[in-house]
């Protein structure tokens, strides 16, 4: 049986789950748009293509693009002239209950279709960088078309 504190402790604990996946969803419906994820086989040094295990699906995940600029660091950078350079940053955030299996959640080297966007872009995950409370947070670069 658990004493008082820890059934306080646990309560506790269950309702910050319980509130971290509410907020989760009402940011993806606020903020979220439509993406489809293209999970891509990799080869022993190179992806060679689609994943014929892992179908690609469409999921509603906020896609956060950040623009911001940089200038270069280190040794010979300090010469009176600095070089700025615009950087931009890519990131996708699935909420953890919108995986609908655990082989689903995207890898890195797979594709991301952002389809709600003009032209639908493409990205591809550079890094999964991890679980950010309930969600899942993928590092991404864009693809040329």
């Amino acid at each position: 049986m658990l004493s008082s504190a820890s059934a306080s402790t646990v309560r506790s604990e269950m309702s910050w789950a319980r509130l971290d996946a509410l907020a989760g969803r009402a940011s993806d419906r606020l903020f979220g748009e439509r993406v489809r994820i293209e999970p891509q086989a990799a080869g022993r040094v190179v992806i060679i293509g689609p994943d014929p295990d892992r179908p690609a699906f469409e999921i509603r995940a906020t896609l956060d693009i950040t623009e911001h600029s940089d200038h270069a660091r280190g040794e010979g950078t300090r010469n009176g002239a600095r070089q700025d350079v615009n950087v931009q940053e890519i990131a996708l955030l699935i909420e953890t209950g919108s995986i609908v299996a655990p082989d689903a959640l995207p890898k890195a080297g797979d594709y991301v279709i952002a389809l709600d966007r003009p032209g639908a872009p493409k990205f591809k995950i550079a890094t999964p960088a991890g679980q950010n409370g309930g969600r899942h947070l993928f590092m991404m670069i864009p693809v040329p078309t």
